[in-house]
């Protein structure tokens, strides 16, 4: 039986693993507060002479001494040049043939070719126009693009080495003997490919070492027969670093993923994973991207696993589909085998805390007066908490308008959706809700007036097999009517010595529906609003969902306050408040025989602060919302304050605090996210979620970077509770589950992972 991680030895091998790292010295090159680890750049004269007519840049000979010998060889002797466009050869010594435009230079030769690569050598034979020909032993600089500015050409260093030879094979391709080379920057020599052979393909974008042996810091860390990379951001077909760890159910884990670059629009990646406790598993992901489409295809498969002692598998499909400028479709389809299965084998929080996995597919019509929606959805459940999945829509169509305006800016339209429920354990039905409706607004720049009326219609058609007496085909109607109004006032003022504008905004709201009997009609997907979001407070309906219309007779006042800086335009701050008043009992709720007593109703407080966005520091959102009934107590409060400073993005620090009454248990939880620079190349961050009520951690994750430029070293430990245990109501019996990630990445070249579980 394996031994679990202690917290006590996570911590220690954190501290000394931590405490390895920072010793390692921060090269001085990279300095200031984002530690860019720009390139290294070369700068070069702009071509003096200008194209010919035909485009064509002429040829530039130039030297101390100067022989012609016959029709075909000039013979540059001192200081000698060769020089057409940016294309420039220059040596002690140099012969150039006419008739071939062939060059060939000794004694300290530099070259700079048309897109700026520096090449220095001890001789060189190419043929000018083509740039095909030979090296002797070499030192070069590649260049990834040039900008031109005051007569001066700036080529940026992509990767630079040497070489014993380098043939010119042209079409971009360079072939070495004997060869180094790095995409470090000058002064870095970290990260070293040594190889017998190397091919650059400079247009593919693909490196090829034969007998190649990666050095870091000097020291051999692996040797390959044959192996291919990147030159560029462009991708390229080939294995990917290997991937290695440790799991303490699952055993020691090895990754070999396989990249497959199909076309400039799509590619595949295949992963062989082997767990030595399980068996193997293999996973594929595919995406393709066109105009009009995008799919995305990901499915993996473990037969016969060894723990679990059945085969499991996953399968992700997402696709969307543009077919006419007005109609586009959308699939999501997902399928897990069994409920334990991202538990067992994700980490990631919205895997693992996942109840439901969603399947749906939709359509979309869009015309310059209406939209139409086809739905059709379902849930597995993968939580076995859960007894019963939500009901199905098989279909759910929706309607709705974009009518012109009416007479006196009239806004007029309809609403309407048809639904099909199924469920294998409940009531199954039909409904159909159309809701029309007409609005005036009258507005002024001081202010605005908007009556509504609104007609919500429901008739259902249901499958009562049980006998029932209740009506199979109930209907109602409930119309509403509202008022919106509010005022605004403005002054100017200041703001921490900032000219700034204060506004001043009362807002009344009012709204009155009768009271309707909808005892008979079910609830398929209808739950009462929570105002734990500002704008709920002024909503026509008291729920989310089409089953209920409650009656309503009740008006609220709301008043905001803004400060809007003069310069920018930026709202620093926003103040809101708002107070619901019944004026009426409210007898139709979602549940039968429940009545909400006229009175005071809920009061919410919003609080946004912002800096400008040209600073670019603290914000702040507070939001509060509190019950008047017997039991006055805090329904849901929530705080946030982040840190972001403008000028060096890797600083960014937010904490919050949320509050919500969940009938007997209260959800109350602490959550922090952050991301901080220790010193120039060094980087810390960190997330989590702590549980006030349950006196633990739900899931956190601290780590630190390292940035050598061409490399860079990870260190990362997690703790989280077990998800089938999360919901458990003693916390004591919660065993949280630790990891230990070390990542080490040479740029460009791959990863290296190894894991401590």
């Amino acid at each position: 039986m394996r031994e679990r991680l202690k917290p006590a030895t996570a911590a220690v091998l954190l501290s000394s693993l931590l405490f390895s790292l920072i010793s390692m010295s921060a090269s001085a090159a990279c300095k200031g507060m984002n530690c860019a680890c720009k390139p290294s750049e070369l700068n070069f004269a702009s071509p003096a002479l200008k194209p010919n007519a035909d485009g064509q840049y002429p040829l530039s000979l130039e030297a101390d001494n100067v022989e012609s010998q016959g029709e075909d060889l000039v013979e540059l002797i001192g200081n000698a040049e060769v020089q057409q466009g940016r294309q420039t050869i220059v040596a002690d010594k140099l012969k150039y043939y006419r008739l071939s435009e062939r060059v060939v230079a000794t004694g300290s030769v530099e070259m700079i070719s048309e897109d700026g690569d520096y090449l220095s050598s001890d001789s060189i034979d190419v043929y000018a126009p083509t740039q095909i020909g030979t090296l002797g032993k070499t030192e070069f600089k590649l260049s990834k693009g040039i900008t031109s500015a005051d007569g001066v050409d700036t080529a940026t260093i992509e990767s630079r080495g040497s070489a014993d030879v380098v043939n010119l094979e042209g079409e971009g391709v360079v072939r070495l003997e004997n060869a180094k080379y790095t995409n470090c920057p000058e002064g870095n020599d970290s990260v070293i490919i040594g190889a017998r052979e190397l091919e650059l393909d400079r247009i593919g974008g693909i490196g090829r070492a034969r007998g190649a042996t990666i050095r870091f810091k000097g020291v051999p860390i692996f040797y390959m027969p044959y192996v291919s990379f990147p030159l560029n951001d462009q991708r390229k077909t080939g294995f990917l670093a290997p991937g290695y760890g440790t799991d303490e159910e699952s055993g020691n884990i090895i990754e070999v993923p396989w990249y497959w670059n199909i076309a400039k629009n799509q590619d595949a990646t295949i992963t062989s994973r082997y767990y030595t406790d399980r068996g193997l598993q293999i996973g594929a992901e595919y995406r393709h991207r066109s105009v009009n489409s995008s799919t995305y295809i990901y499915g993996e498969v473990l037969p016969d696993d060894e723990l679990f002692g059945e085969s499991r598998d996953l399968l992700s499909i997402q696709h969307t589909q543009q077919f006419t400028p007005s109609l586009s479709g959308r699939i999501n389809y997902n399928d897990v085998s069994d409920i334990d299965y991202f538990n067992d084998l994700r980490n990631e929080v919205r895997y693992f805390s996942a109840r439901y996995v969603p399947r749906d597919v939709q359509l979309n019509y869009s015309h310059d007066y209406f939209n139409v929606n086809v739905r059709a959805n379902e849930y597995q459940v993968i939580d076995e908490s859960v007894t019963s999945a939500p009901y199905e829509r098989l279909p759910a169509v929706s309607f709705s308008t974009n009518l012109p305006k009416g007479p006196y800016d009239m806004k007029y339209g309809v609403n309407a959706s048809y639904t099909s429920f199924a469920s294998d354990t409940r009531l199954e039905g039909n409904r159909l809700a159309v809701t029309p409706y007409a609005e005036i607004p009258f507005e002024n720049i001081w202010g605005y007036v908007k009556p509504r009326v609104s007609l919500h219609y429901r008739s259902y058609s249901l499958d009562r097999e049980d006998g029932s007496e209740l009506d199979s085909d109930p209907n109602f109607s409930v119309p509403i009517f509202s008022v919106d109004s509010g005022i605004y006032f403005e002054r100017n003022t200041s703001w921490f010595g900032d000219s700034a504008l204060q506004t001043l905004e009362p807002r009344l709201y009012y709204v009155y529906a009768p009271e309707e009997d909808q005892d008979e009609v079910p609830v398929f997907d209808t739950s009462q609003i929570s105002l734990n979001n500002f704008s709920n407070i002024f909503r026509e309906t008291r729920f989310f969902g089409e089953d209920r219309v409650g009656d309503t007779n009740q008006a609220t006042i709301g008043l905001t306050s803004r400060v809007i800086e003069s310069e920018t335009g930026d709202e620093r701050l926003k103040f809101s408040v708002g107070q619901l008043i019944l004026l009426d009992d409210l007898e139709q709720n979602v549940r039968s025989n429940t009545v909400i007593e006229k009175g005071l109703g809920d009061l919410l407080v919003e609080l946004k602060t912002m800096t400008t966005r040209k600073k670019g520091a603290w914000s702040t959102y507070s939001f509060i919302q509190y019950s008047h009934e017997e039991d006055e107590a805090l329904r849901t409060a929530r705080f946030d304050l982040t840190y972001r400073p403008k000028k060096d993005s890797r600083k960014n620090v937010s904490v919050g605090y949320y509050f919500r009454e969940l009938g007997d248990e209260d959800l109350e939880q602490l959550t922090y996210n952050a991301n901080w620079p220790l010193a120039d190349r060094w980087q810390l961050f960190g997330s989590g979620r702590y549980s006030l009520e349950r006196s633990e951690n739900i899931a956190s994750s601290i780590g630190v970077e390292y940035n050598g430029c061409c490399w860079k070293i990870r260190l990362v430990g997690t703790e989280r509770v077990d998800s089938r245990l999360l919901r458990n109501s003693d916390p004591d019996d919660d065993e949280p589950r630790q990891s230990i990630f070390l990542e080490f990445e040479l740029t460009s070249l791959g990863r290296l992972r190894t894991g401590l579980r």
